[in-house]
């Protein structure tokens, strides 16, 4: 018996000293985006900071199309060990809701969520509306005139289903063949009238005044746009979505490892440079949580996504 006992404290050690240690190699952290996009900028300051804090190696690694989920699956695959990490987003909703991706977050691991971004609906500085409310009002009074850009099956679509219904199908759903930057060209170029977009991606061209935004998609004011009213300010209460970035690792992680990995992500966020950096860089503030906090907002998040699906008749 106290042999036995002997070998079970050995093997315990043994798994503790393997946590302790971890890790032991650079990191494989997909990030399902071009590189340079909002996401990739993000998790690269992050992975900056925890070199510098860690000594810790995040290998980025940008594996693009399918709107994310060709990416993902790379991680839904691998070795359930904490070497390998996807850099995702709201899109692990979309991409389930609409059946390009058999998968939903909760065949994940969740780690922690670590950033939010705010979307804003963007518009030619020479068209007539002030905010959005007055983009609606003109599509009930003129249907099937104004056309409202979106990514089909893409956040931007989920974005665009409560301004339809508030203008009462009003809208032309106009479908952009990539994703914001590309829905951008097409407003400035005059084939897209409005769009849901990245606010990182819209800051630039605001403060060149080739575009100008019509309402944040926030619960409350964006700090970068804070004279531009929020959705709910205009009586569009379902119209809520951030962009809230979060780490998942293969479904039967080591809770020891998830914890681990989440702690240095919580430290990290806390330095004032990578807050600093994140904000100047990519218009993304620290937005910390994990654990049943972290479940239950993906969990919420997730019957908002299924009810929106259903009410556009995008379910399968």
């Amino acid at each position: 018996m106290g042999r036995r006992l002997l070998v079970v404290m050995v093997l315990l050690s043994f798994v503790s000293l393997s946590f302790a240690t971890y890790p032991t190699g650079p990191i494989k952290v997909v990030v399902p985006y071009s590189a340079g996009g909002a996401s990739d900028v993000q998790v690269r300051i992050i992975g900056k900071y925890v070199k510098q804090l860690f000594g810790w190696d995040f290998a980025v690694v940008n594996i693009t199309s399918g709107g994310g989920s060709t990416g993902a699956r790379e991680v839904l695959k691998a070795k359930p060990d904490g070497y390998t990490v996807l850099w995702y987003h709201q899109s692990v909703f979309s991409n389930y809701h609409v059946g390009t991706a058999e998968f939903n977050y909760y065949d994940f691991t969740p780690v922690c969520i670590a950033t939010r971004g705010n979307r804003v609906v963007i518009a030619r500085p020479d068209s007539p509306w002030k905010n959005l409310r007055d983009a609606i009002e003109d599509a009930k009074k003129n249907p099937g005139k104004i056309r409202l850009g979106v990514e089909i099956g893409a956040t931007s679509h989920f974005q665009a289903i409560p301004i339809q219904l508030a203008a009462n199908n009003g809208f032309i759903l106009s479908a952009s063949s990539g994703g914001d930057m590309d829905r951008i060209t097409k407003i400035m170029g005059g084939h897209m009238d409005l769009s849901p977009i990245a606010l990182s991606a819209a800051v630039p061209f605001f403060k060149s005044g080739e575009l100008k935004p019509l309402a944040v998609l926030s619960p409350e004011r964006d700090p970068f746009l804070p004279n531009v009213p929020t959705a709910k300010e205009l009586g569009l209460e379902e119209l809520v979505f951030t962009q809230d970035q979060f780490f998942l690792m293969p479904k039967g992680t080591p809770t020891e490892i998830v914890k681990t990995f989440a702690n240095a992500i919580k430290q990290v966020l806390q330095l004032k440079e990578c807050a600093d950096e994140l904000a100047e860089k990519a218009f993304a503030i620290p937005f910390y949580m994990d654990g049943e906090e972290m479940l239950k907002f993906l969990k919420w998040e997730d019957e908002r996504f299924d009810r929106f699906a259903r009410a556009a008749g995008l379910k399968k």
